[in-house]
């Protein structure tokens, strides 16, 4: 026996009851009276959209950890190399999970609403924290290199790798995930890379040692690659990723 579900109600009300095309709907945008905004102010609505704590804890995270390699290897700078790496993949963290915020606590639909498109929203957002990370890692890498034993090119190689590592991981997280889950995920991502980082990081000059830098170059270029791509899907291929799951 045939059984009628919600669904197919559904679906044959939508055949026999079509809405109507809307009439002059271009125009009508056109000519609707709302508030306009600039790039340059949605750009600023965004970065006040931003939690202070993320501002405070990605710069307690850096100067701790340089002052914690200060500490343990005071005048070498694979002390402060080692921790400063170890502290990459959690700004890695906070970068990815506040721009990806709205989408872990179901309120992407709301800014699917503004005039600019979420895709260019969560760029903003994660370039303005990315545009910081990048600062906080250009002084730690000035203080590394203080000693003048490891050029700016290496150590920049060598903080980037696994901020990059995470932020691709992280994004696969968010892409895949739902819900708030995807912070817990990510946050263990994270904290599972930074351990990886301090520990491998203490045998100093095996890990760090310059005949093995090309690997590091590799590594750092593929890295990029996929980020490079993700960001682009991000921008052009939104429809594929959590962020518009309802």
């Amino acid at each position: 026996m045939f059984k009628i579900t919600e669904s197919h109600i559904k679906r044959e009300m939508k055949q026999l009851y079509p809405a109507p095309d809307p009439k002059r709907k271009e125009k009508f945008l056109r000519e609707l009276p709302y508030p306009k905004a600039s790039f340059a102010e949605m750009a600023a609505v965004q970065i006040g959209y931003i939690h202070k704590w993320v501002w405070a804890l990605s710069l307690l995270l850096a100067t701790g950890a340089l002052a914690m390699g200060e500490y343990l290897a005071p005048g070498r700078n694979y002390g402060s190399l080692w921790c400063m790496s170890g502290a990459m993949p959690l700004l890695a963290v906070l970068a990815v999970t506040e721009t990806f915020r709205s989408s872990a606590y179901g309120m992407a639909e709301l800014e699917m609403a503004s005039k600019h498109s979420l895709p260019q929203i969560l760029l903003i957002r994660m370039g303005v924290i990315g545009s910081v990370d990048f600062f906080l890692a250009a002084a730690g890498i000035l203080f590394i290199v203080r000693q003048g034993t490891m050029g700016m090119l290496r150590a920049a190689v060598y903080l980037m790798v696994p901020w990059l590592c995470t932020c691709v991981l992280a994004f696969q997280i968010e892409k895949h995930a739902k819900g708030g889950d995807t912070v817990w995920y990510c946050t263990a991502c994270g904290c599972f890379l930074c351990m990886g980082c301090v520990i491998s990081g203490q045998s100093g000059g095996i890990i760090y040692d310059r005949s093995k830098f090309y690997l590091w170059l590799v590594v750092f270029f593929a890295l990029s690659i996929c980020f490079a791509r993700q960001i682009w899907h991000i921008r052009h291929g939104a429809e594929e990723w959590n962020l518009y799951l309802t």
